[in-house]
């Protein structure tokens, strides 16, 4: 029974990195069902016996990219052996890197996903259920090493954070949202940001 499961469990992984690579190179809308099944040495009926939508599985592709996000993230900032402000510029690196490589069709999806444009929260849910922790480690590190201004305080900084994430997720910007990103103008926000924090 428990190898019958992890064979269930590794199937549905094995989707999803199936899915992931479609949607990011291929784009939503020109990423088939067949398309993904193929890349997952897999069946159709198969796929929809663990997803049971496209879109559902696009989102589950979404969820997974922020997850990972904040990891890799993470990650950045547990490396000892650079100083805080290393550690920004490799997570702007990375953040950068990150959206480049996503095919703009897919990013649109992510932007309506992070809307609700589709019907259901669960993106914003799960990106929210992340927010803090990340921060509270950035905060928490730059002002360990004297990198952010004394003069500006943590919930200034969430508040800024908040109005950006607003931004980002208000369904009446969501043309001029898909604009910044098409642009690559969403690395110089983010830097922006991050230099602003410091107040140097």
């Amino acid at each position: 029974m428990a190898t019958n499961q992890k064979r269930k469990e590794q199937k549905k992984i094995d989707i999803l990195n199936a899915a992931t690579k479609a949607f990011v190179t291929g784009g939503y809308k020109n990423t088939s069902v067949a398309d993904i099944a193929k890349e997952a040495h897999s069946s159709q009926v198969t796929l929809y016996k663990y997803f049971p939508s496209k879109i559902e599985l696009a989102r589950e592709v979404t969820i997974k990219m922020i997850v990972d996000g904040y990891a890799g993230y993470d990650h950045r900032l547990d490396q000892p052996n650079m100083n805080f402000k290393q550690k920004i510029e490799n997570i702007l690196d990375f953040g950068s890197t990150e959206v480049n490589t996503v095919n703009q069709d897919f990013m649109n999806f992510m932007i309506d996903e992070f809307q609700a444009a589709n019907g259901d929260d669960r993106v914003m849910r799960i990106y929210n259920e992340g927010k803090d922790g990340f921060w509270s480690k950035i905060l928490k590190q730059g002002r360990a090493e004297g990198m952010i201004s004394d003069d500006i305080q943590d919930e200034v900084v969430m508040m800024y954070v908040d109005m950006i994430i607003s931004y980002f997720t208000n369904p009446a910007t969501a043309q001029k949202t898909k604009n910044i990103v098409t642009q690559k103008y969403s690395n110089g926000l983010a830097r922006v940001f991050f230099y602003g924090i410091m107040g140097k």
